[in-house]
């Protein structure tokens, strides 16, 4: 079966069935962030949710009920007091939503995170969010209160009258990510495997390296591997090549710079390393189907 990837208003049209109250939810800002109690959407499922890729993350909070979900080749059973994360790029499937499910869905493009007040150092830090590490995280009793709280502070920014506040919002969502980032310290096993110690090796070092334009083999090189091991252990954990794990990486960084700094952008390819300034607008069209002054544009617009 050919697994699909949706974005944001793709895999709603396809799952959820369209009510009036739904659709001018929904249309305040499908493509960047929602977040919404899951007993007020569980009844507008459509059909299970079939072996699937999203473009953005979803963070499911649980607080009554249980599902049944698959995240890459493991099940999970989704208890109260837990949280799952659907990882941009992990394949999933649901098979049934029960109409007793309680909790909260928070789902948000990546690059909600690079906004005005966006973290470069703190988004590399958020392990959770990365295609292979454990996808559930249990919530202790201690934290559930502050958890929940942001939760319901989300849900009525999204649910008010206009468009989210993005202050608020990348405010609360970084909130709950630095309380996530705690808890999956304190209760997740991270899979010790060669390949799953290698990539994180090798994400690390791209972060750190990122203004210098190194390419696969360099960072082989750095780690006394072959480019070809080096790419063989990324795409079993990630399914993504080496090449287009770095690619996205920089790509994080070019936000970054084109967001929150005046530099031109011919300054910031040349402080991205790259000695051409045309080659490096057409790396970022050819990804974001923009070139660097139009994702700008577009920034300043919204």
């Amino acid at each position: 079966m050919k697994i699909k990837t949706y974005n944001s208003e793709s895999f709603r049209n396809e799952y959820f069935n369209s009510t009036p109250e739904l659709d001018k939810l929904f249309s305040r800002s499908i493509e960047d962030f929602f977040c919404l109690r899951i007993e007020d959407i569980s009844e507008r499922v459509l059909k299970p949710i079939y072996p699937s890729r999203e473009e953005s993350h979803t963070i499911i909070f649980l607080t009554d009920g249980s599902y049944k979900t698959k995240i890459g080749f493991e099940e999970y059973t989704v208890i109260p007091n837990q949280i799952v994360i659907f990882q941009a790029g992990a394949v999933f499937s649901t098979e049934h939503i029960s109409k007793n499910v309680k909790g909260y869905a928070c789902h948000f493009h990546p690059d909600i995170l690079i906004g005005e007040f966006g973290n470069r150092s703190l988004i590399s830090d958020f392990e959770f969010l990365y295609v292979g590490n454990k996808p559930t995280i249990d919530v202790k009793e201690e934290s559930k209160f502050a958890i929940q709280n942001i939760f319901e502070r989300l849900c009525s920014e999204f649910e008010s009258s206009g468009k989210p506040n993005p202050m608020i919002v990348h405010s609360y969502l970084y909130t709950l990510l630095a309380e996530l980032k705690l808890l999956f310290a304190q209760n997740s096993r991270v899979s010790q495997s060669a390949s799953f110690q290698i990539t994180s090796q090798f994400r690390k070092l791209a972060h750190e390296n990122v203004k210098k334009n190194l390419k696969v083999a360099d960072y082989a090189e750095m780690m006394n591997i072959s480019p070809n091991h080096l790419n063989k252990s990324v795409k079993r954990i990630t399914s993504k090549s080496a090449s287009d794990l770095n690619d996205e990486i920089k790509l994080i960084e070019i936000k970054f710079l084109l967001y929150q700094s005046g530099l031109s952008v011919s300054e910031i390819s040349h402080e991205m390393g790259y000695l051409d300034a045309s080659y490096f607008t057409r790396f970022f069209k050819k990804r974001t189907n923009l070139s660097p002054k139009e994702f700008r544009d577009m920034i300043e617009k919204s």
